[in-house]
């Protein structure tokens, strides 16, 4: 990925904090990724002017993070950016591939960070920095393991997958939020799973895949399944559910075999997670019986759209249908555009 745009748009974006609005994850790295992947960076620019007027500034420093202590500043979000000076350090010290193994090891466990995207954007920029590397794509991943660091939250139980079950039998296993869907944001709801007690051991009810990467693969097909069965009332936490197993798969061939392995165990549990907490009220609607949508056609409705989910979403299905020629990706991707932006 080549291309000057990707920099440009990671320099306008650099002095915005992660979030916005104190609750909103800022998607604009995510997303300015996601479209010169689509193979559309003449939309970067025009979507960035509409998108960074409403994005807040980088909090100012609290408390320096130090090497030796480091576990004490996990999930404290007023440290954020204290994290993001420690990793740029850290990055400027070391070569990046050394730096994302070892941090992207120690924030596993912590995979619901931001609702998500602490991996999923830590995702995206390590492929670009991957692909093409730069100072601003460096500077992207050092912001992207800063929000993952600072937002870090663990959820219940180990998520090895040790059992007997195949993915298309573990998921209808897994329990139900008892009270409903929780209030507040998505955050909250994975936060309130500690009140499910049968969690822990649906999610170890999973037998363990062929290879890490295979697993993965069936992780985003099942979950692609499900955002266009389930997803209706909660699309925001259905889409999540997929393009946390894309973004995370496409750069799995970056991490030794053991991790690959830990990798795909904390995208079920994360995957199963969003299922559990959501998926009470969800009205179920048939899977579509006619021809998907052709894969050009896609990229122009999610440029045309806007919305920073279906844009991520469209590029997460295109690339994983890429991989495998299964139809329910472009199913996934049509029925993201049809459900974001969300409706008041």
């Amino acid at each position: 990925m080549n291309t000057p745009v990707l920099d440009e748009g990671l320099l306008r974006l650099r002095h915005t904090g992660p979030e916005y609005t104190g609750t909103l994850t800022n998607h604009g790295p995510m997303v300015i990724e996601a479209l010169t992947a689509l193979g559309r960076p003449e939309a970067v620019q025009p979507w960035l002017s509409g998108y960074l007027p409403q994005l807040d500034s980088r909090p100012a420093r609290f408390q320096p993070v130090e090497r030796a202590t480091w576990r004490q500043a996990l999930g404290d979000v007023r440290r954020v950016t204290d994290w993001l000076l420690f990793f740029r350090a850290e990055l400027s010290q070391n070569d990046w591939p050394t730096i994302a193994t070892t941090w992207w090891s120690r924030l596993l466990p912590g995979v619901a960070a931001g609702a998500t995207h602490g991996i999923i954007r830590t995702s995206h920029a390590l492929r670009s920095m991957a692909e093409f590397p730069s100072d601003e794509r460096l500077g992207e991943l050092a912001g992207a393991l800063a929000y993952w660091a600072a937002r870090y939250t663990e959820l219940p139980g180990s998520p090895a997958a040790t059992g007997h079950l195949t993915l298309r039998k573990a998921v209808p296993r897994l329990p139900l939020h008892p009270n409903g869907v929780h209030p507040g944001l998505i955050r909250d709801r994975l936060d309130s799973l500690s009140a499910v007690p049968g969690f822990p051991g649906a999610v170890g009810g999973l037998r363990s895949p062929a290879s890490p990467g295979q697993g993965v693969t069936e992780l985003a097909e099942m979950f692609a399944e499900l955002f266009v069965t389930h997803g209706r009332q909660w699309p925001t936490a259905f889409v999540h559910a997929v393009t946390a197993p894309v973004a995370a798969g496409s750069v799995l061939h970056l991490l030794p075999p053991e991790l690959q392995r830990h990798t795909h165990d904390r995208l079920w549990q994360l995957a199963a997670a969003l299922y559990t907490a959501h998926a009470p009220t969800a009205p179920i609607r048939p899977l579509p019986a006619d021809n998907p949508p052709d894969p050009a056609d896609l990229t122009d409705q999610a440029v045309d759209n806007g919305d920073e989910h279906a844009i991520k979403l469209t590029e997460a299905c295109l690339r994983a249908y890429g991989n495998t020629d299964n139809p329910i990706f472009l199913h996934a991707a049509a029925a993201g555009l049809t459900l974001f932006p969300e409706e008041e």
